[in-house]
């Protein structure tokens, strides 16, 4: 196998991964709004296995991106400044700095990994047809 194809392959294992996550913690919270955020990934994780459409991949670059600065916004000083007691702040936040750490990382990795593959990238049709 490639290296391309195994930061392709690796990418979208991460994609996947994040969305599964967020899968679980929706259905431990019924927070909608992750059930949807995991549910609208793992399409493209999927799709970024098997074909590096550059749909595909400006999809999982633009979620990994969209994860960071909602990770780093948890990380903030300000962040626990704005909370005005629990209702304010959802249950499905993670509070633990080591573990946004390292999701922050994770979601960093994949937009690498979406980087290294992009410009090889095939062109879809706009349908997304990939015949």
């Amino acid at each position: 196998m490639a290296t391309r194809e195994v930061v392709q392959r690796g990418t979208a294992v991460l994609a996947a991964i994040g969305a599964a996550a967020h899968l679980v913690s929706a259905l431990s919270t019924s927070d909608l709004i992750l059930g949807l955020m995991g549910a609208l990934c793992l399409p493209c994780a999927f799709h970024l296995w098997k074909h590096d459409s550059r749909r595909s991949l400006a999809a999982v670059a633009f979620g990994a991106i969209g994860m960071v600065a909602a990770h780093l916004h948890l990380l903030a000083p300000s962040a626990a400044a704005h909370q005005h007691g629990a209702a304010a702040q959802p249950a499905t936040h993670v509070h633990d700095p080591a573990l946004l750490v390292v999701l922050v990382a994770l979601e960093c990795a994949v937009a690498a990994g979406v980087w290294w593959v992009a410009p090889s990238a095939v062109d879809l049709e706009l349908t997304g047809s990939t015949a």
